[in-house]
């Protein structure tokens, strides 16, 4: 026995069976190929999906919802979920992390009450994706080690708990005076400045409208905030193409730009040479 078996038989055996799956103690990693509609689900355990492109809408406890591209998708535990994707075939990453693993951490971390996640799409940390890819690589590993794995899932389920909002975390900072809350809005652009995030997900983070926003934030630092995310994600691109590992789409989505055309045009317009050209120099 799992724990999961109250998951997994809410699918379909013919779908579950060219699912690849590895199980562990507190976290469940899921690779599925496609989206199945039609079908009501709920889960006991936290679920957390990482798509390759947005899901199909959703009904999430009732209620309809259209995913925006380059988001972490969290469910809670008993929350319903279905699809109208028929026939959508979108590989993903889907994880369930037990409900008593998420709240022990939770404790450690000085929180007491029960958890519940607060947003069903969440901008990501370069630090969030980097433990997921770490930990998918050593869970392909035929040498893996499961007190490695067991270490890995804390620090998966820790930055879900710092990064994404929580009931336990909603209670904004109070900001004594506009230039502070500007630079929290600078440590968030730095922070997701790889994730697709927009105007309206920084204003909600530091709780300002985003006319005081964009209008405060170029008062202090002499850009709009998108000019800054844009010399952001630009000088992170030149020390990627530099490092000469990653390919230039590779570098694009490091990035968090959308398409590689927009990369591009960006790069070439911010630098005068194209990526391409650029790496080779």
């Amino acid at each position: 026995m799992t724990g999961y078996e109250s998951f997994i038989n809410q699918i379909p055996n013919a779908i579950m069976n060219r699912v690849e799956k590895h199980l562990f103690s507190n976290i469940a990693l899921f690779k599925p190929r496609t989206y199945i509609a039609g079908k009501m689900f709920h889960s006991e355990d936290f679920h957390v999906i990482l798509p390759s492109a947005p899901p199909p809408d959703t009904y999430i406890n009732g209620k309809l919802h259209s995913f925006a591209k380059r988001r972490v998708v969290v469910f809670n535990p008993g929350d319903t979920i279905l699809s109208t994707g028929e026939g959508v075939k979108k590989e993903y990453i889907s994880l369930l992390i037990k409900k008593d693993a998420m709240q022990r951490i939770a404790e450690d971390m000085g929180f007491s009450s029960d958890i519940r996640f607060l947003k069903v799409e969440n901008p990501y940390s370069g630090e969030f994706m980097q433990a997921m890819d770490a930990f998918c690589r050593e869970v392909e590993r035929e040498d893996r080690f499961p007190l490695m794995l067991d270490c890995m899932a804390v620090q998966i389920i820790t930055l879900l708990l710092r990064e994404f909002s929580t009931n336990l975390n909603s209670i904004r900072e109070d900001a004594s005076s506009s230039d502070n809350t500007i630079a929290r809005s600078l440590d968030y652009i730095r922070t997701y400045f790889n994730s697709n995030i927009s105007i309206q997900d920084i204003c909600n983070e530091i709780n300002m409208s985003p006319y005081h926003f964009i209008r405060s934030f170029k008062q202090k630092y002499g850009l709009t905030p998108y000019q800054y995310l844009m010399e952001l994600r630009i000088n992170r691109a030149k020390d990627i193409l530099a490092y000469g590992r990653h390919s230039v789409s590779e570098t694009a989505i490091l990035c968090g730009f959308v398409s590689v055309s927009h990369f591009s045009s960006t790069f070439k317009r911010k630098t005068g040479v194209s990526p391409l050209e650029y790496k080779k120099a």
